[in-house]
């Protein structure tokens, strides 16, 4: 009788297979090669892309571009890159997320600052009415939500199904964040 290590393929044919697995679905979103050295976090090869020809705004599948997964990942100096490439700021996925919102989701907080600083639009929707503001409330994301508050967001916008900030923070228990907004000027 064999035992279960008999079946097992070597550890060569084993770590093979996993790396193509891994290339195929990272091949399945769609990822350019410019989206691919924006996730392995190399904004010199970044550049030798852009260089190359590569188009700065090219989408995946999801209608995400490389600034998008550059602000997801807090990845100031590539997002630098492809800014100063002409990528656009306010670019929107699929879901209207822009790469704003993106950042202040998952509490980017350099890319924040660093989009707000080239003037994104802090009051762009995504599809079901929410803001970034309201993404920062929703997420718990205090910095975000203090560096869009400073920039001038508004803190009463109201989403499709009426819900405000002041709403998704507290329905999250975010303590922290309704006296944020409270001292802002939001209305319960």
């Amino acid at each position: 009788m064999k035992n279960h290590t008999d079946i097992l393929p070597s550890p060569l044919i084993r770590i093979a297979l996993l790396c193509a697995t891994l290339g195929l679905l990272s091949a399945c979103d769609g990822n350019t090669e410019l989206m691919q050295h924006t996730l392995d976090g190399d904004p010199a090869a970044v550049q030798t892309e852009l260089t190359k020809g590569a188009v700065v705004d090219e989408r995946n599948k999801y209608g995400w571009t490389a600034l998008t997964h550059a602000a997801r990942q807090n990845q100031t100096a590539t997002m630098a890159v492809l800014l100063d490439a002409g990528a656009d700021i306010n670019t929107q996925d699929e879901d209207g997320w822009t790469p704003l919102m993106r950042a202040v989701s998952k509490g980017s907080n350099e890319a924040t600052q660093l989009l707000l600083q080239r003037k994104a639009n802090f009051e762009t929707t995504d599809r079901n009415g929410w803001t970034a503001l309201m993404w920062a409330a929703n997420r718990g994301q205090l910095e975000g939500l203090k560096h869009l508050i400073s920039a001038g967001a508004n803190v009463n916008v109201t989403s499709k199904d009426r819900r405000t900030a002041y709403s998704l923070a507290r329905n999250e228990g975010y303590s922290d964040i309704l006296l944020v907004l409270k001292k802002a000027g939001a209305k319960q």
